[in-house]
This record gives C-alpha cells, structure tokens and sequence, in this order.
C-alpha cells in the first residue's frame, strides 16, 4: 500500500472515531430519560418508600375511574413532576407556578420532546 493510500485511510479513520465520539457527546447530553409510556386506561402508581413505578396487569374500568373522579382524583396537567425527598413523595406543576425559580429549576431539568 503506497503511502499517500495510509495517509487518506488513517483520515478517514480518524474522522470516523471524531463522528463517533460527537454522537457519543450529544446522547450523554440528555437531562432526562423515558423510563416507559402509560397509554390508555393503564394505571401505574410510584412506591412512596422504595421509588419503584409499577404499572397494573390491569385495564382502567369507566367505573373505576368515575368512583376516584367522584372521590376527588384530578387531571395532571403536562408540567407536572413527581420527585421524593427526604423520605416523602411531592407532586408540583411547574406551569401553574411559571416566572418563580422552583419552577425554572424543575423544567430545566427534562427535554421537551
């Protein structure tokens, strides 16, 4: 192999491992990941003192969802996060709160995709 022929592959080695390595940069560059989907009439609920999302073998009922309307259950809004601390679970909708820093904080923390 002349060398001019090592030379040209060696770049495109080269350019190859430098592609790579920006994919790389870019995936690592992610704030947050999808830990699965919940479609429709699926419940799921978070273990208040191990973390843990499960989601039911289960189908929602029209009737089970009209007993927790009635029971006071409530639409959750598309800014709303879930998060523990100190040993306790907290639910806060960052939309209703908008222009304050707790909610700066906690939106900048996802992707919006």
């Amino acid at each position: 192999m002349t060398v001019s022929k090592r030379v040209v592959l060696a770049g495109l080695a080269g350019a190859a491992t430098g592609v790579s390595t920006l994919a790389l940069a870019q995936v690592s560059q992610k704030k947050s990941e999808h830990l699965g989907k919940l479609d429709e009439d699926e419940v799921m609920r978070v273990n208040r003192r191990t973390g843990t999302i499960q989601k039911s073998n289960g189908k929602l009922t029209p009737e089970l969802h009209s007993a927790a309307m009635a029971s006071g259950a409530k639409e959750i809004s598309p800014s709303t996060v879930i998060y523990k601390h100190a040993g306790k679970m907290y639910m806060f909708d960052y939309q209703d709160n908008a222009n304050t820093q707790a909610a700066i904080n906690f939106e900048s923390q996802f992707d919006n995709d």
